[in-house]
């Protein structure tokens, strides 16, 4: 991996970020995967090359000039006290250790290659088309690569910078992987420091003891990230709030406009809430209560303003620098809608399974609750109802309240009134729904501990003796159930991940057999959404059968249907599968080690077969 280049990245986007302190130190990844993005889709739209050493020119040259004005300050860069400007405390210590927890979590959690559903087949197959051709907006008609192009590439240009080469692809994923679980924890942190100095590691400490995260980041990567980005987002909207600094009002929307470029439900959400904010901040300004107002005049509130044009600046820029290039299937997608009926209680479950109440999974084929989701889902539930107290006492606390009724609203608008929302009305149900408001989940459960902490400590002052038993016990409450939280989920998604896998050690060296044997350029016959999709990844060749194919239902080779080639196998009627890959120029055929436990020695017939290359089940098979 290019992982040089990544950190050069990082470390001059530090130096030239505006922000201070912790906010500059912590707003810097998120602020490079913005960049990044950005800068890909600016070579691309005006043809040039997307390589690597021109995305560190534009900041060498702001570097030089910030140096020869004199804007960065580096005193103290290195003293015992400072590290870049950066004052270390106690705080910092505390998130150092949930960010190596939240790791340690997804390093058990994760498989081991990334290639374990055919979305990553999916994203891969982009970006391998990206690195072969430099630019986002790739010339190929070969499919399947023609029907991804134009799909957003904001995920795919950071994998593209990550990687020297398509054989770099995986790696690169299980990369980013781990870097979206930071960047959420640094995102809940900055949250939680701009709603309440002190309340960032305590909403900080949730990610890891959830679910979604772990869960749907190895299957919908573009939209996990798009909901980390979201998360600086509101950061900077609710520092401007706090400061009425202009640059947080920028860096919005410097961030909004690479956002534009990951996914649109992240943008939906965004929005959402902004509206919360420009409610109560209306409200705040005219006085309104109960109805009533103070003011005989209404006033609209100028910060409102400045939030929705730093939005749609950011949107704008983003819409107009591709223009030339959107294509109808993107606007018409749009505008589609596919409002899916569903049973009511199916419905209520997973709005509830959103917010932690009762349940911690969502209705769906891989979802299980049990006794240990139960009595977590109790604790959820508690310190959810705590947190709508604390929140609505605080003025950056109240938006979170509005947007979570604003997330449920648009469930029952989705699923009953059928009010049109672009990208949001299109294809899914009350389970994906469900996902928006888990994301924002882990903002109440940390406000609700935090609010807990506050009235122990207000013991100190009246009993310092029980003060001390009672703050021990939380202490040691909350470390108890992190570990029973986190060791819950991990059980429950590491037996849901078993028939996910795709990828086996065996078929790793089928592949590594190919590369060494100069076998390239071949079409091969696979088996299903199997190993045999990853093989333009891993080696030079291409299956028959890709996820577009059973997509589109087109599984065929040649005249014969996939299914026929399947009934071929158990009658063992080996004609029909040997004149078909004849016809269509197919000298291999390969069996993945999940598919190969289930041929019965077909390819064992010397008369028709060839094994060249067999590791457990998973073979190589050359048509004679």
């Amino acid at each position: 991996m290019d992982i040089i280049y990544f950190i050069m990245l990082l470390m001059l986007i530090y130096f030239i970020n505006p922000l201070k302190n912790e906010e500059k130190l912590f707003t810097t990844p998120f602020l490079t995967v913005s960049y990044l993005i950005l800068f890909s889709y600016v070579l691309s739209v005006f043809n040039i090359p997307m390589y690597k050493y021109l995305y560190l020119l534009p900041l060498l040259i702001i570097l030089i000039y910030f140096l020869k004005n004199k804007k960065l300050n580096f005193k103290g860069a290195f003293s015992k006290i400072k590290l870049f400007n950066f004052n270390f405390k106690k705080s910092h210590l505390i998130l150092m250790i949930i960010l190596l927890f939240t790791i340690f979590i997804g390093y058990n959690i994760f498989p081991p290659n990334p290639a374990n559903t055919t979305d990553t087949q999916y994203h891969s197959y982009k970006t391998k088309a990206m690195v072969e051709e430099k630019t986002i907006f790739y010339n190929t008609n070969e499919i399947p690569y023609k029907y991804y192009i134009y799909y957003p590439a904001g995920f795919h240009s950071i994998i593209y910078f990550l990687s020297s080469s398509v054989g770099d692809i995986l790696n690169s994923i299980q990369f980013i992987k781990f870097y979206i679980l930071i960047l959420f924890v640094l995102g809940y942190y900055l949250i939680g420091e701009s709603i309440k100095k002190g309340l960032g590691c305590w909403i900080a400490l949730f990610l890891p003891l959830t679910n979604v995260v772990y869960r749907i980041i190895g299957v919908l990567l573009p939209n996990i990230l798009g909901y980390a980005m979201m998360l600086v987002g509101i950061f900077f909207i609710l520092q401007y709030r706090n400061t009425k600094n202009n640059i947080y009002l920028i860096l919005f929307s410097f961030t909004i406009a690479s956002l534009i470029y990951i996914h649109t439900f992240p943008i939906i959400i965004t929005t959402l809430f902004l509206i919360a904010v420009s409610i109560q901040d209306i409200i705040l300004r005219n006085g309104i209560k109960l109805f009533k107002f103070y003011n005989s005049k209404f006033h609209f509130d100028k910060k409102v303003i400045n939030y929705w044009i730093s939005f749609f600046g950011g949107v704008l820029f983003s819409i107009s620098l591709i223009y030339s290039k959107m294509a109808k299937n993107i606007v018409s997608y749009g505008k589609s809608t596919n409002f899916t009926p569903e049973p009511i209680s199916t419905i209520i479950h997973n709005i509830l399974a959103g917010t932690g109440i009762f349940y911690l999974y969502i209705l769906t084929k891989i979802s299980l609750d049990n006794t240990n989701t139960f009595l977590i889902s109790l604790v959820f539930t508690f310190l959810f109802i705590l947190s709508i107290y604390y929140l609505l006492k605080l003025k950056n606390g109240a938006p979170f309240i509005l947007l979570f009724i604003l997330l449920i609203l648009n469930i029952i608008n989705i699923k009953f009134i059928h009010i049109y929302i672009p990208f949001f009305s299109s294809q899914y149900d009350s389970a994906r729904m469900a996902m928006h408001i888990q994301i924002i989940m882990p903002i109440f459960y940390g406000s609700g501990c935090y609010l807990i902490y506050k009235l122990i400590e207000n013991i100190k002052l009246i009993n310092a003796k029980k003060y001390k038993i009672i703050k021990y016990s939380f202490i040691s409450f909350i470390i108890l159930f992190s570990i029973f939280s986190a060791y819950t989920n991990y059980n429950i998604i590491q037996d849901k991940h078993k028939d996910s896998y795709v990828i086996h050690n065996n078929d790793l060296k089928i592949f590594e057999y190919m590369n060494n044997h100069n076998i390239t350029n071949e079409t091969i016959l696979n088996f299903g959404e199997d190993a045999g999709q990853f093989l333009p990844i891993y080696t030079e060749n291409k299956p028959v059968f890709y996820f577009f194919k059973f997509q589109s239902n087109n599984t065929t080779v040649g005249n014969v249907s996939y299914e026929n080639i399947l009934f071929a196998i158990d009658s063992k009627n080996y004609s029909i599968i040997t004149n078909a890959c004849k016809n269509e120029n197919i000298k291999y055929l390969y069996m993945s080690e999940y598919m190969g436990k289930y041929d019965e020695g077909f390819f064992e017939n010397q008369t028709y077969f060839e094994i060249i290359c067999k590791e457990g089940n998973a073979k190589l098979v050359k048509i004679k």
